[in-house]
Protein backbone atom coordinates (compact mmCIF):
# COMPACT_ATOMS: atom_id res chain seq x y z
CA UNK A 1 0.00 0.00 0.00
CA UNK A 2 1.24 3.29 -1.01
CA UNK A 3 1.52 6.19 2.05
CA UNK A 4 1.43 9.31 0.72
CA UNK A 5 0.74 11.26 3.58
CA UNK A 6 2.72 14.35 4.08
CA UNK A 7 2.82 14.67 0.01
CA UNK A 8 0.74 17.14 -1.70
CA UNK A 9 -0.41 16.02 -5.50
CA UNK A 10 1.38 17.87 -8.53
CA UNK A 11 -2.21 19.10 -8.84
CA UNK A 12 -2.90 20.29 -5.54
CA UNK A 13 0.25 22.06 -5.50
CA UNK A 14 -0.46 24.34 -8.79
CA UNK A 15 -3.46 24.91 -7.64
CA UNK A 16 -2.32 26.03 -4.81
CA UNK A 17 0.38 28.43 -6.55
CA UNK A 18 -1.92 29.73 -8.56
CA UNK A 19 -4.25 30.81 -5.64
CA UNK A 20 -1.03 32.44 -4.45
CA UNK A 21 -0.05 33.82 -7.88
CA UNK A 22 -3.83 35.51 -7.87
CA UNK A 23 -3.79 36.60 -4.04
CA UNK A 24 -0.51 38.92 -4.03
CA UNK A 25 -1.28 41.27 -6.46
CA UNK A 26 -4.87 40.99 -5.48
CA UNK A 27 -3.52 42.53 -2.25
CA UNK A 28 -1.30 45.21 -3.67
CA UNK A 29 -4.43 46.23 -5.44
CA UNK A 30 -6.94 46.59 -2.24
CA UNK A 31 -4.09 47.91 -0.47
CA UNK A 32 -4.78 51.65 -0.91
CA UNK A 33 -8.38 50.52 0.26
CA UNK A 34 -6.97 49.30 3.65
CA UNK A 35 -5.03 52.30 4.13
CA UNK A 36 -8.18 53.91 4.19
CA UNK A 37 -8.72 52.39 7.39
CA UNK A 38 -7.64 53.77 10.79
CA UNK A 39 -3.85 52.14 11.37
CA UNK A 40 -1.18 51.04 9.37
CA UNK A 41 -2.96 48.07 7.56
CA UNK A 42 -2.34 49.11 4.03
CA UNK A 43 1.01 49.18 4.32
CA UNK A 44 0.82 45.44 5.83
CA UNK A 45 -1.03 44.26 3.39
CA UNK A 46 0.71 45.97 0.39
CA UNK A 47 4.17 43.96 1.95
CA UNK A 48 2.30 40.94 2.10
CA UNK A 49 0.95 41.42 -1.44
CA UNK A 50 4.62 42.51 -2.68
CA UNK A 51 6.21 39.10 -0.68
CA UNK A 52 3.60 37.00 -2.33
CA UNK A 53 4.25 38.27 -6.13
CA UNK A 54 8.41 37.97 -5.63
CA UNK A 55 8.26 34.66 -4.51
CA UNK A 56 5.65 33.53 -6.80
CA UNK A 57 5.38 35.38 -10.03
CA UNK A 58 9.17 35.22 -12.29
CA UNK A 59 8.54 38.69 -13.86
CA UNK A 60 7.91 40.57 -10.72
CA UNK A 61 10.90 38.77 -9.61
CA UNK A 62 13.36 39.81 -12.80
CA UNK A 63 11.64 43.58 -12.64
CA UNK A 64 13.10 43.82 -9.06
CA UNK A 65 16.41 42.50 -10.03
CA UNK A 66 16.20 45.25 -12.36
CA UNK A 67 15.51 48.19 -10.34
CA UNK A 68 17.63 47.06 -7.18
CA UNK A 69 20.65 46.91 -10.12
CA UNK A 70 19.47 50.23 -11.15
CA UNK A 71 19.19 51.92 -7.91
CA UNK A 72 21.21 49.86 -5.31
CA UNK A 73 20.23 52.35 -2.60
CA UNK A 74 16.40 51.45 -3.72
CA UNK A 75 17.62 47.54 -3.26
CA UNK A 76 19.75 48.29 0.23
CA UNK A 77 16.31 49.28 1.36
CA UNK A 78 14.09 47.14 0.05
CA UNK A 79 15.77 44.07 1.39
CA UNK A 80 16.02 45.51 4.88
CA UNK A 81 12.12 45.45 4.92
CA UNK A 82 11.60 42.42 3.35
CA UNK A 83 14.43 40.98 6.05
CA UNK A 84 16.32 39.04 3.37
CA UNK A 85 19.69 37.29 4.38
CA UNK A 86 20.86 39.20 1.90
CA UNK A 87 21.22 42.20 3.70
CA UNK A 88 22.27 40.70 6.60
CA UNK A 89 25.43 39.49 4.61
CA UNK A 90 25.87 43.13 3.17
CA UNK A 91 25.89 44.50 6.64
CA UNK A 92 27.93 41.99 8.16
CA UNK A 93 30.65 42.43 5.61
CA UNK A 94 30.03 46.41 5.74
CA UNK A 95 30.88 45.96 9.97
CA UNK A 96 34.02 43.79 9.14
CA UNK A 97 35.23 46.22 6.81
CA UNK A 98 34.84 49.20 9.30
CA UNK A 99 36.61 47.64 11.77
CA UNK A 100 39.25 47.11 9.99
CA UNK A 101 39.13 43.32 9.37
CA UNK A 102 38.79 41.29 6.36
CA UNK A 103 36.25 39.26 5.23
CA UNK A 104 36.31 35.66 5.84
CA UNK A 105 35.81 33.74 2.38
Amino acid sequence: MNDTRGQASPRRNGRARLHLVVLGPALIVISPIAGLLPGPGGVFVLAAGVGLSLRHIKVAKRTYVRIKRRWPRFGELSDMGLRRPSHFRRKHRRRLLDEGGSIPE
